[in-house]
């Protein structure tokens, strides 16, 4: 197996892969020569980044203990349940030209399933929340919009070019803890705002297949897909 790069020292991390046995077994490859080449392509090329760490809470029912109530009709906890499974549902951002265009509103919907003894029980809790101009860095250089008018202004200009968004959802940890008489589902999560332009760009990159290849790109769809939440907001 033979790869081209020429004196383009970005191309090697690609042509270790091409060239090696293993790999090629495993991922298709069937040239045997492959030259490392600029291709212009078309992407959704990402501008600006913003991170945000949320704690979302939301009170839920406690086991009760049996027998059963107290003395004046209610009931006593008998701990928290155990959360079987979680997932995100639904995610949606907007941006907000009521507020002079200086945030990304969010919307983040969670499916939690609770199980109480046996007996599983399924919440939805949604959060919504701002990304100010400020908390956007520029990428790639890390730099964030000051957080003063001149900034703003930078900030809305940008948008003025940005056709869309994307964002990774971390789900860091989540519990159902008691608090007194009551219990509290918790989650903390982080989210990364990721503003992105349609753009026309050259890459230093290798072709691994023949030309007569046919590629097909799908996005999946069922519940493997994240989609706008029914009934948004907008903020």
């Amino acid at each position: 197996m033979v790869c081209q790069g020429g004196t383009n020292a970005n191309c090697s991390e690609c042509c270790d892969i091409f060239t090696n046995a293993a790999k090629r077994a495993a991922f298709g490859y069937e040239l045997e020569t492959a030259v490392c080449a600029c291709h212009d392509i078309c992407v959704e090329d990402v501008r600006d980044i913003g991170v945000k760490n949320r704690i979302l809470y939301q009170s839920i029912p406690c086991s009760p203990a049996l027998p059963g109530g107290g003395c004046r009709g209610g009931f006593i906890p008998d701990g928290n349940p155990i959360i079987s499974n979680i997932r995100v549902i639904c995610a949606d951002e907007t941006l907000s030209p009521s507020t002079g265009c200086d945030r990304i509103n969010n919307e983040i919907e969670f499916e939690v399933v609770l199980n109480y003894g046996g007996t599983y029980v399924v919440v939805t809790p949604k959060d919504s929340f701002s990304i100010f101009w400020y908390e956007f860095a520029q990428f790639p250089s890390g730099t964030f919009y000051a957080n003063n008018t001149v900034g703003l202004g930078l900030f809305r200009k940008e948008l003025s070019v940005i056709d869309g968004s994307c964002k990774v959802i971390i789900i860091e940890s989540a519990e159902a803890i008691k608090d007194g008489n009551d219990c509290v589902l918790k989650i903390e999560y982080k989210v990364v705002d990721k503003l992105w332009k349609h753009e026309n760009l050259l890459v230093s990159a290798i072709k691994p297949y023949g030309s007569e290849n046919i590629t097909v790109s799908k996005e999946f769809d069922s519940n493997h897909k994240i989609g706008t939440c029914p009934n948004s907001s907008g903020l």
